[in-house]
């Protein structure tokens, strides 16, 4: 009975020292796994990083040149206000009899002298 009992438990042992090799392999590849995870998510860490920085430079772009657009915007809309005034001055001319140093009357000369001032104070 001794010998029976002596190979139960060398068989038992057998099979727990199986199990626990089984057992350390699955370890040991789910240590690999959460390493190779940990590198993955660092990687994908700088990767938002990355984009991040390219967002910031981005935004910055576009307010720039939204700040250039609006700029453009009221320097066109100068533009035309001043031609449309430009037309309207040269159409409503009225010249003056001949005088020295007089060629359209006191208004058109009036209108004229207040958009080329305000064409030079631009």
């Amino acid at each position: 009975m001794n010998r029976i009992t002596i190979c139960a438990a060398l068989a038992i042992l057998a099979v727990l020292l199986g199990a626990l090799a089984l057992q350390s392999t699955r370890v040991a590849a789910l240590k690999t796994e959460v390493a190779v995870m940990g590198r993955d998510l660092d990687q994908a860490n700088t990767r938002v990083a990355l984009l991040e920085e390219s967002e910031k430079a981005l935004t910055e772009a576009r307010d720039g040149l939204t700040g250039q657009v609006v700029a453009c915007q009221k320097a066109n809309a100068f533009a035309q206000a001043a031609a449309q005034e430009r037309r309207v001055i040269t159409k409503t001319v009225r010249t003056v009899p001949a005088k020295p140093g007089q060629v359209v009357d006191d208004a058109t000369n009036a209108r004229a002298a207040a958009h080329l001032n305000r064409a030079a104070g631009r």
